[in-house]
């Protein structure tokens, strides 16, 4: 079996060992001339047999794919999602629904496919332009969000309360590039959901949706308002809200003709129920699914490659059967300033609950201020028997960090 790698940064990573594990060749393909330099450190050449690189004209890289004599074409991360959904189609390989392509990137149209099908969606427009951000609060009224349509990791995000801060976020997001590099077409300018975040991790194979995990993912309010990833931890199956968030968001990924293929989907649970925040067709990023697998005995990443090599497998997967053996915590890290990077790598292997750390960062090295996913100095995996030694140490990390020498050296 062959599979062609859309971008196979990030979790795709994890993906392609296991594929590689059950004899399934792999070829790299980049949907982006030049990759975003913020992921290229999670690219392993090795695990691929052909990397194919970029291709400026689609005919081309259906020609080369087929003259590979792939069977699937996989995103690896959110910015392969069109290309290799494209693909798909263009090979006539299984592959999700060609038709709502566009819903699965742009967050306008995510919401508009939604509501075109009777499920809850954010209430937004799509502004190319200030004044139509700004004419959109005035009707809505406080708060909004305005953000890039098609970026990720809480990138450029802002919460306005004002005419003035929508005029100012919407022309930050439209003059700038998105988590990827790409050039900000257009700005999503949404109505504030209030209530509280989750995360339900699926994957399809011919329509049938089964769930992974799901997550509670809580978020703190950063220096900008703009909010931060305070930590993200996996529930049972069987918890409170569970089950109405896990049946909205099968139905919600399946409005987005995600029929083949895992998703990511963001859901807030609002007093009027839940609403999609937005979904990626793609692995879920900032994942370890060595810890996920060991506690709980499957993983999003695990969960994918059983669809992708053995669809038996998959169909007698039983995901309400799913249950966690201990209790699982990532607290992202939050730096107050920019600076020097200190020795600070080593310092919460104390913690009782400790499992490992996830970090780029490196003695020395320049490190900013925390104010999105991709500015944290990275994530600590807690492991427990009980959300009681889980807080206590997030509330360890929080005072160490309330030391502004604790990541970069004194001004």
């Amino acid at each position: 079996m062959k599979i062609a790698i859309v971008d196979g940064y990030s979790t795709a990573a994890f993906l392609v060992e296991k594929l590689l594990e059950q004899g399934v060749e792999c070829i790299h393909v980049h949907s982006q001339e030049v990759p975003p330099a913020r992921l290229r450190h999670s690219f392993v050449p090795a695990h691929y047999s052909l990397d194919l690189g970029y291709f400026p004209h689609l005919d081309d890289a259906v020609r080369a794919l087929k003259d590979a004599g792939v069977d699937r074409v996989v995103a690896g991360a959110e910015c392969g999602v069109m290309v290799a959904d494209t693909l798909n189609y263009e090979l006539g390989l299984p592959g999700n629904d060609f038709d709502t392509v566009l819903a699965r990137r742009d967050k306008y149209a995510m919401a508009g496919r939604l509501a075109a099908v009777g499920l809850a969606a954010p209430v937004g427009v799509g502004a190319t332009d200030v004044d139509t951000a700004v004419g959109f609060f005035a009707a809505a009224g406080s708060p909004v969000v305005v953000k890039p349509a098609a970026s990720a990791g809480t990138d450029n995000v802002h919460i306005c309360t004002t005419a003035e801060q929508v005029r100012t976020a919407c022309s930050a997001v439209l003059g700038s590039d998105d988590y990827f590099g790409n050039p900000n077409p257009a700005a999503l300018v949404q109505k504030y959901l209030v209530g509280t975040e989750y995360i339900v991790n699926t994957v399809a194979v011919g329509g049938v949706q089964k769930v992974s995990d799901v997550w509670l993912s809580m978020k703190a309010s950063g220096p900008t308002g703009a909010p931060l990833y305070d930590y993200q931890q996996p529930l049972s199956m069987t918890a409170a809200h569970v089950a109405p968030l896990v049946d909205y968001v099968r139905r919600a990924v399946t409005a987005l003709g995600i029929t083949d293929g895992a998703a990511h989907s963001e859901v807030m649970l609002t007093e009027d129920g839940p609403v999609l925040i937005e979904t990626g067709a793609r692995l879920m990023g900032a994942l370890l699914p060595d810890v996920i697998e060991k506690y709980s005995g499957t993983s999003h990443v695990e969960l994918l490659a059983t669809a992708l090599t053995d669809p038996r497998g998959f169909a007698d997967f039983d995901d309400r059967a799913v249950r966690w053996s201990r209790t699982v915590r990532n607290v992202w890290l939050i730096n107050r300033r920019s600076g020097v990077s200190t020795s600070w790598q080593d310092r919460f292997r104390e913690l009782p609950s400790y499992d490992r750390l996830v970090t780029g960062v490196r003695a020395g090295a320049p490190l900013r201020q925390t104010v999105d996913m991709a500015t944290s100095p990275g994530f600590v995996s807690l492991v427990a028997d009980t959300v009681e030694e889980l807080d206590r140490d997030l509330a360890a990390i929080r005072d160490l960090e309330r030391d502004e020498g604790f990541y970069v050296e004194a001004a």
